[in-house]
């Protein structure tokens, strides 16, 4: 059961707030600094709707106008229209005229807020308990001038606590059963009064016996107290508090109060609800925590991190302080994560979040924000010293050996730097500043950082310019489909095309897509695009296979923003059926990196095409890390070396790789394709180790359709003429 707490020595403390009241007559007011009766009531309307469930007054001081809202007057059953505060006056209860007389004139008086609840008797007999709040308006020479606030009907409550005060054994008996621990309290001297039972549990669970705490022992620091007594004191109830308290076994507890005032034995005490919170504060903790960091290294993800540039922002424009933001990209992690598995990779990046730390101060912030990118905001530097003697130490760190798990990985890292305020911009285009003076590190040879300057600002402007023209050249069908023929290795006879997108600038005539490629896929245009590919040259295969003309399959490429989009099957049976095409006549290329993005999602997609019919190529093979089990994973059907190998068949290393290559996926049944072959003893070397087509400037640059068309039907002729010979 509940304790009920002896008395302790009451203490009583009076404060006596002396003032003067201060009359106020129309000819105190100065001309133009009160509103006439007109504005006065629709101001007092205006008011009255945006306080819903109230009524609201307005008392204009130097008239004695007293303006009720409908709501109001409803409360005090009077009729509506605009009074003297004497007809208001003669609604309250006579008991309390002089109370609320005094309020009044002690609130024009000290300006303070006015807060008072009293009775009301309306015309029809009944008696009301309302509450009052409102304040007072001073003109330019500090005269008031117009008291307005708002008026609620406080008899339900006024009601509730006195049945209340009127079953005190019930009462009793309520909160004893109720399943949350209760207090009450004397709020003049502090002390404990009463108790329930689930309170005496949860008091011992902090380690403070309820037969000699007092209040002030519960919260959380004394300021915390005084906001509960105030509000209690003050408005006879309390708003949600809660508390941060430590258990006896010092684990964290998190208590939810609330407060009212009643009448206890006679005397006014404070009743105290405590609720134990902590699972649900944990709970929003964890979520807080999910949304802002990142799962595996714990430190600040991409959506904490803009929220911090945005916040750095602010403070340098009041402050006029200047801070870096750091992008860096570890260099060989790709081969540390391929070749030691993905379990050292993530411990690698967790060591590396762990070094980033120690470097770093309390006020900065790291985040990792995607594979192996890392971003610092680094507050309080200078324009170049402080931040390049930062970087330096980032990049000297990163660069010694990781010893995890007993594997020794090294890595290194690049860094691109922009610096606020002297790169201006929100935090997005400074992500973007430093993400160019990221790549121009690289350029440099990694292991190196970079400052973002005027020549990376035209650069960015030039790249925005020319996102913005890639957006209007898919909508105005600027671009168009280039076929690169691929050969026979034995016969040099053109046996099947790829398709490439090519574009026409209307200013600029054409762009290399060396150039407009990557943005299509930083900005996720390459969807589009590949779209306005794949309908190109499904229309062709069309239009060929009604000619009756053998131009055999087709490869189109998709990248792996469009595969992690989840639209290609869509996109490629859609077109498919569009034109009436048979699946046998296309291919799709993919690169290893693509398939390694998303391993899982990519697998299903490439296997539902190759099902389907579609021939499935491994674009660019041997400038990943991946594991040869991709193949068999991923439904390949050929191999297109790498150029990087053609080109250096000359070099032992390359001769030997490619060889390995050639061999490998004539095990797995492959068909392998040489790409970027541009000299004979290239096209010689790569035939002679077994590769079944070649493709390179040597044989043929990409052509447009009706060259490529003339390319096959000489095919056909020489094929038809050496049959009429044999």
């Amino acid at each position: 059961m509940g304790r009920r707490l002896p008395r302790r020595k009451k203490l009583t403390k009076t404060a006596v707030r002396r003032g003067r009241a201060t009359t106020v007559t129309a000819a105190q007011t100065a001309d133009g600094n009160v509103f006439d009766d007109v504005a006065f009531a629709k101001a007092g309307l205006e008011l009255a709707e945006r306080q819903a469930g109230y009524g609201a007054w307005f008392w204009n001081l130097p008239t004695d106008s007293f303006y009720m809202t409908p709501n109001a007057c409803a409360v005090l059953g009077v009729e509506e229209g605009i009074t003297k505060f004497d007809s208001i006056m003669a609604a309250i209860h006579e008991d309390d005229r002089d109370e609320v007389t005094t309020k009044v004139r002690q609130h024009l008086d000290s300006r303070e807020n006015y807060d008072l609840a009293c009775r009301i008797r309306r015309p029809d007999g009944e008696m009301r308990w309302i509450r009052a709040r409102g304040h007072v308006s001073l003109d330019a020479d500090g005269a008031p001038v117009m008291f307005a606030g708002s008026i609620e009907d406080t008899t339900y409550q006024v009601e509730t606590l006195n049945e209340l005060q009127r079953s005190e054994m019930r009462f009793r008996s309520l909160i004893e059963s109720a399943p949350f621990p209760v207090v009450i309290t004397r709020p003049s001297d502090k002390t404990l009064r009463y108790v329930n039972q689930r309170a005496v549990d949860l008091l011992d669970e902090l380690g403070k016996p309820s037969d000699t705490l007092n209040v002030p022992d519960l919260m959380a620091d004394k300021e915390t107290y005084d906001q509960v007594r105030e509000q209690l004191l003050t408005h006879g109830v309390t708003e949600n508090f809660e508390l941060a308290l430590k258990r006896a076994d010092g684990n964290p507890l998190w208590i939810l109060l609330k407060g009212l005032i009643i009448d206890y034995e006679g005397e006014p005490c404070a009743y105290l609800i405590l609720l134990d919170v902590t699972e649900r504060r944990e709970l929003e903790q964890q979520l807080r925590t999910q949304a802002t960091s990142d799962p595996l290294t714990g430190v600040a993800n991409r959506t904490e991190l803009l929220s911090q540039l945005e916040f750095a922002i602010s403070v340098s424009n009041r402050t006029d302080e200047g801070f870096a933001l750091l992008l860096l990209d570890l260099d060989n992690f790709k081969m540390v994560n391929d070749t030691r598995g993905h379990s050292i990779g993530d411990k690698l990046l967790v060591e590396t979040s762990k070094r980033l730390g120690k470097l770093l101060r309390t006020t900065d912030t790291v985040a990792r924000i995607g594979g192996d990118e890392f971003a610092i905001i680094a507050r309080h530097l200078d324009k170049t010293r402080g931040v390049t003697v930062l970087a330096q130490k980032i990049i000297d760190s990163l660069a010694a050996p990781f010893e995890i798990d007993g594997v020794i990985a090294n890595v290194g890292c690049s860094i691109g730097i922009a610096r606020y305020p002297w790169d201006k911009g929100d935090p997005e285009l400074l992500m973007q500043q430093a993400d160019l003076a990221l790549y121009r590190a690289k350029d440099q040879g990694r292991g190196c950082f970079h400052l973002f300057d005027e020549e990376l600002s035209r650069a960015v402007h030039e790249r925005m310019d020319m996102e913005r023209d890639l957006r209007v050249a898919i909508e105005t069908n600027q671009l168009f489909v280039m076929y690169q023929p691929r050969f026979d290795a034995e016969t040099r006879e053109p046996v099947a095309g790829e398709a490439l997108a090519r574009w026409k600038h209307p200013e600029k005539g054409l762009v290399s897509p060396g150039i407009f490629i990557p943005i299509a896929e930083e900005t996720g245009l390459v969807i589009d695009l590949g779209r306005v590919v794949l309908d190109q040259v499904v229309s062709d295969i069309a239009r060929w296979r009604e000619l009756g003309l053998d131009m055999g399959p087709m490869s189109v490429n998709i990248s792996a923003v469009h595969l992690a989009a989840g639209c290609v099957l869509e996109d490629v049976f859609g077109a498919l059926k569009k034109y009436n095409v048979p699946a046998k006549c296309l291919q799709v290329e993919v690169t290893e990196s693509t398939m390694i993005t998303d391993e899982e999602s990519a697998s299903s997609q490439i296997k539902t095409l190759a099902d389907s019919g579609i021939h499935i190529l491994i674009d660019d093979f041997g400038t990943g890390y991946s594991s040869l089990s991709y193949l068999h994973r991923f439904h390949a059907h050929e191999l297109k070396i790498d150029r990087s190998f053609v080109s250096n068949v000359a070099e032992a290393t390359s001769a030997i790789l490619a060889r390995q290559i050639v061999s490998i996926g004539k095990s797995l049944d492959l068909k392998i394709v040489a790409e970027g072959v541009e000299t004979d003893a290239q096209a010689d070397f790569m035939t002679a180790i077994g590769c079944d087509e070649l493709q390179g400037f040597l044989l043929s640059r990409p052509i447009e359709r009706p060259a490529f068309e003339e390319l096959m039907r000489g095919k056909a002729e020489r094929l038809a003429a050496a049959a009429a010979k044999a």
